[in-house]
């Protein structure tokens, strides 16, 4: 807090120095006369092709983008009225006239003289009744859009207008000639410069109509204290805005809160998410207040000057950065608390990350293309050369792209979800995230494995959780060979009756099987309900073989739990009655034993 308020008090210091003393007695007019007189200039150094006063060139430029900077400044401080325009109509009807007498004979020198100064006149009147029309959408209040497509049209009818014919009045007027072409250059420049910097325009003199300097002035009146370079009449008032703004985001943020709080899902109204939820958006909309209390309080600062572009486009990249943090943060909190819900309904929470995760990514490119456009960048022409280095991008980023696509055709095959267990590969374990690039892998040792999604795609992909009823228990046990048949027959038998009857022992009985859902048994014939499913309720227990050392029966079944916590005490259950079987029918589990026999043993002799 103690940095911020230091920041502002520097601040409000720094702007209350510009003062409207300080600033230049000029207008529009003369402002475009000083314009042509440098382009004069700047065109006779850059045809003299020995001239290597790049100094002297180098100040000119300096000084003509000075001139061009402060054109707002000067506009807004000239009035025009439509008697000012009517004096260049006036003075084109005279000089056409005049033409009419030399009409006779056009090579003559009046008539030349009267032609090209009626052609200087009516870029002066595109050029200034323009500017007159651009004064008028401002006091209507016009959009930022209507003052540049007029712009747009005033340039369109600078370059109509033919000046071409002037090229035939010979040599002793190609002076005014290459006037005329400066003159047009001139006004091409400072039409163009308005309609690109239409911001300059509407931001001053929305502070013009406030009347801003009778109430700076009528503070300082006041105020008894004087204090060359310090006006406190700007202090006072920044101060006053900026506190404004700044009381006015806690009432924001409340607001904001309510009205999102109104599309929660049902149930989700815990006061730990509402807390989550404020304080997701409290920052981001009071940094925004902020922001915008100091473009306001700097506008102020430079009145009657118009702020200058370069601090105008950083207050602009700073809104766009601020407002591409806000969604960003309401999607990854507010948006996932609607989302998270979806994601429970549909069971596909890996969808909804990567979804987020997309808008995440278009979010930030189009916050970077708005950057790069306030910077000066042609946006049009960056994402047309897209199309031309496509090709090189494509190859030096085959894998990134590989990946992404392979993450789409993942999500789309549904092979796993997230929290599944799978082995691909060498690789096993459960699905922890599904990214653009990587799939995220937790082992059974706890370690975090990525597996770029174009190697998930192209192995094949064992899915353990796929399940619904049904993990196998498969054992083998071996009885010894003195074991006697019937004994063989009763064990088999009262293995099989325990498993018919075991409480966690898939069977068709106890939901082992969909086969008997009425729903579903209109697809038995196009597809296998259980085996889609992951149902299996098979029971086996047979005379399997006669090994080495042991007779062999095997014991095939199938546990209604599928996690494993639950498989192992099922499993371990079904052992110790197994066990138990064996014991009361008398039989004895065999080991691997061997037997060795000695024929024709030659006697020991003492």
């Amino acid at each position: 807090m103690y940095k911020i308020l230091r920041f502002f008090v520097v601040f409000t210091l720094f702007f209350s120095f510009l003062k409207a003393a300080d600033i230049k007695s000029t207008d529009i007019i003369n402002a475009f006369n000083d314009l042509n007189r440098i382009n004069s200039q700047i065109y006779i150094l850059t045809l003299d092709l020995n001239s290597t006063d790049s100094n002297s060139l180098s100040s000119l430029n300096v000084k003509k983008n000075k001139i061009i900077s402060d054109l707002p400044n000067y506009i807004l401080k000239t009035e025009f009225s439509k008697k000012d325009l009517n004096k260049f109509e006036n003075k084109k009807v005279v000089l056409q006239k005049n033409m009419l007498t030399y009409s006779k004979n056009k090579s003559s020198d009046g008539y030349a003289k009267n032609f090209i100064e009626l052609k200087q006149v009516e870029i002066e009147e595109i050029l200034f009744k323009n500017i007159f029309e651009v004064a008028q959408l401002l006091k209507s209040g016009s959009k930022s859009s209507e003052i540049r497509n007029l712009l747009e049209n005033s340039i369109i009818e600078l370059n109509v207008n033919s000046y071409t014919d002037s090229s035939a009045y010979g040599v002793q007027h190609s002076e005014a000639l290459h006037d005329i072409k400066i003159q047009k250059q001139t006004a091409e420049e400072i039409l163009s410069y308005l309609k690109n910097n239409v911001e300059l325009l509407s931001s001053s003199f929305a502070l013009n109509e406030l009347n801003l300097n009778t109430g700076i002035d009528y503070i300082n009146n006041m105020i008894p204290i004087h204090i060359r370079y310090l006006n406190f009449g700007k202090i006072i008032l920044i101060v006053f805005i900026f506190g404004f703004f700044v009381s006015l985001t806690r009432l924001l943020s409340k607001f904001t809160f309510w009205f999102l709080t109104l599309f929660l899902p049902k149930g989700v109204h815990s006061d730990a998410m509402k807390d989550q939820i404020s304080k997701i958006i409290k920052r981001p909309i009071a940094t925004i207040l902020i922001a915008y209390a100091l473009k306001i309080c700097a506008s102020v600062g430079y009145y009657p000057l118009p702020m200058p572009l370069n601090i105008i486009n950083f207050f602009n990249i700073f809104y766009i950065v601020l407002i591409c943090w806000l969604v960003i943060t309401a999607l990854n909190g507010y948006g996932m608390f609607v989302i998270s819900e979806i994601a429970k309904k549909s069971g596909r929470k890996e969808v909804v990350n990567l979804i987020i995760k997309i808008v995440n990514f278009i979010i930030i490119i189009i916050a970077l293309l708005l950057v790069l456009s306030r910077l000066g960048f042609d946006i049009s022409a960056i994402i047309a050369s897209l199309g031309i280095g496509g090709l090189a991008v494509a190859f030096a980023a085959k894998d990134i792209i590989a990946n992404f696509f392979a993450s789409v055709m993942l999500l789309f095959d549904n092979s796993f979800s997230q929290d599944d267990f799978i082995v691909c590969g060498n690789i096993e374990g459960t699905i922890v995230e599904i990214g653009l690039r990587k799939t995220t892998i937790r082992s059974f040792d706890n370690a975090l494995i990525s597996v770029p999604n174009s190697t998930l795609t192209n192995e094949p992909i064992i899915n353990w959780s796929r399940r619904k009823i049904g993990r196998i228990i498969n054992i083998t046990i071996g009885l010894t060979y003195d074991s006697a048949p019937d004994s063989l027959k009763k064990c088999i038998a009262d293995i099989k009756d325990m498993l018919a009857v075991h409480p966690d022992i898939s069977r068709e009985d106890n939901g082992g099987s969909l086969s008997s859902n009425s729903h579903l048994r209109f697809r038995k014939n196009i597809v296998s309900i259980d085996e889609l499913a992951g149902c299996k309720s098979d029971i086996y227990v047979a005379l399997n073989t006669l090994n080495s050392s042991s007779i062999d029966i095997a014991i095939i079944c199938y546990t209604k739990a599928v996690g494993k916590l639950e498989y192992m005490k099922v499993r371990e259950d079904v052992i110790f009655k197994i066990m138990d079987i064996v014991a009361n029918n008398g039989l004895d589990f065999a080991f691997p034993s061997q037997s060795l026999y000695f024929q024709n043993q030659p006697e020991v002799k003492n």
